[in-house]
């Protein structure tokens, strides 16, 4: 039986292998993400951002080198505006590929640090401030995609101000509605988005007490809400009756159009079938 590799030929199949393992190495390493302030720093990218502090934060992102960049930006950045004092905080973590002697746009959500942002459009520029009572609501929203900004954005506020249920209706009439609400505040769904407001808090800092969840008035409303009437009986510690099944305190029953929840889905099957009659 003849050898599978003669003398001759085993070590140039071994240096080509050597050189094929080195080659896929220097893709990994091409593709490995740069840390935003490491690309700045080295001056790979440079950066603009401008915002309005109430929606997304744009990232332009440009590459003045001869070789493309991939650049990870953090959840967790902070961003301040540069005419007025508005700081807004990146959600969630995202990628972006910038091509040799190019540029590219990046939108990422954000929300305020204070219900006292004024929302203006403005540049914003980037800081290396963090806000470690965030952390625990930016790890939970890793992995919950289809949260919607304006929950979150109430759950930012209650964790940094303890937001009472009066500052809460003051924030509710300055911020920008989308869509507009076509009531008085609070409509049905903002009560349903204080509720899973309540819901997260107590998923989160379970042992730390909030103004906003002992306000009577919030109670009253959202156990007579029938939106979310089972989740806030869970919330405020209420009997769901017998072979009542709790709901999960980290389902968040979003009431925008285009959420994917079972709340939405059945809204939307029971329009369908009203149209069909």
């Amino acid at each position: 039986m003849r050898a599978l590799f003669s003398v001759k030929t085993f070590p140039t199949i071994l240096c080509a292998v050597c050189v094929f393992a080195f080659a896929r190495m220097d893709v990994r390493a091409v593709e490995t993400p740069v840390p935003l302030a490491t690309a700045v720093d080295s001056k790979e990218v440079t950066v603009e951002a401008k915002g309005s502090g109430h929606d997304q934060l744009s990232l332009t992102l440009r590459n003045p080198s001869t070789a493309a960049v991939n650049i990870a930006i953090p959840a967790g950045l902070i961003a301040q505006g540069r005419d007025k004092p508005d700081q807004v905080i990146v959600l969630r973590k995202a990628e972006a590929s910038v091509p040799a002697k190019g540029a590219v746009d990046v939108s990422l959500p954000v929300a305020a640090l204070s219900s006292k942002s004024s929302g203006a459009s403005q540049a914003f520029a980037l800081t290396t401030t963090t806000e470690p009572r965030l952390k625990p609501l930016l790890e939970y929203l890793a992995s919950q995609p289809d949260a919607p900004r304006s929950t979150v954005q109430v759950a930012v506020l209650c964790l940094l101000e303890n937001l009472n249920y009066a500052q809460w209706m003051q924030y509710l009439s300055a911020a920008p509605s989308s869509p507009p609400a076509t009531g008085p505040h609070p409509t049905p769904a903002e009560i349903t988005e204080a509720v899973d407001v309540l819901g997260l808090l107590r998923r989160l800092a379970p042992q730390q007490t909030f103004a906003i969840a002992n306000d009577s008035e919030l109670k009253l409303r959202a156990l007579r809400n029938p939106w979310c009437r089972v989740k806030a009986m869970q919330v405020y510690g209420l009997d769901l009756g017998d072979g009542a099944v709790p709901p999960d305190l980290g389902q968040l029953l979003h009431t925008k159009p285009g959420d994917n929840c079972p709340i939405c889905r059945q809204r939307a099957l029971m329009e369908k079938a009203a149209g069909n009659l």
